[in-house]
């Protein structure tokens, strides 16, 4: 995925800068962004972009889907995995409360090694580029 943004700041990390992007139309106007139509995120900046440069942000799809998968498909195999071994070799009462004791066990080993995925170079967002003049006035003429 690639947002088009502006550097407003330099990031609290070495080598990342803080860009102000304007809400994505799949936000809905859900407030819960910075102010009313933007928002804010520090992301490494490996080309040295300044503040004021309109920049192009990316994240590889392919981690957004491997994240995805981790959050959502995994605990669910976990939970019908838990309850198909309970139900199978004891009862249904069994199955549930392994169902539920194998996915709380699958979050607590995510909470666990949370700081470690979350600073995961991979799944980082980062600028890809600079912005080009068309793709900044495209920009400026949309509306969330």
């Amino acid at each position: 995925m690639e947002r088009l943004g502006i550097v407003v700041g330099r990031g609290t990390k070495e080598g990342s800068a803080i860009i102000q992007f304007r809400r994505h139309s799949m936000c809905g106007k859900c407030g819960q962004c910075f102010g009313p139509n933007e928002e804010q995120l520090e992301v490494k900046n490996p080309i040295g972009a300044k503040e004021g440069d309109w920049v192009l942000v990316t994240t590889g799809e392919k981690n957004i889907f491997a994240l995805a998968f981790g959050l959502y498909g995994v605990p669910l195999v976990t939970f019908v995995g838990g309850f198909a071994l309970g139900y199978l070799l004891w009862s249904e009462m069994v199955g549930a409360i392994l169902a539920l004791t194998f996915t709380g066990l699958f979050f607590l080993g995510l909470r666990l090694k949370e700081k470690k995925i979350k600073n995961k170079e991979e799944f980082m967002p980062r600028i890809k580029r600079m912005a080009i003049a068309r793709e900044i006035d495209e920009w400026q003429k949309s509306s969330c």
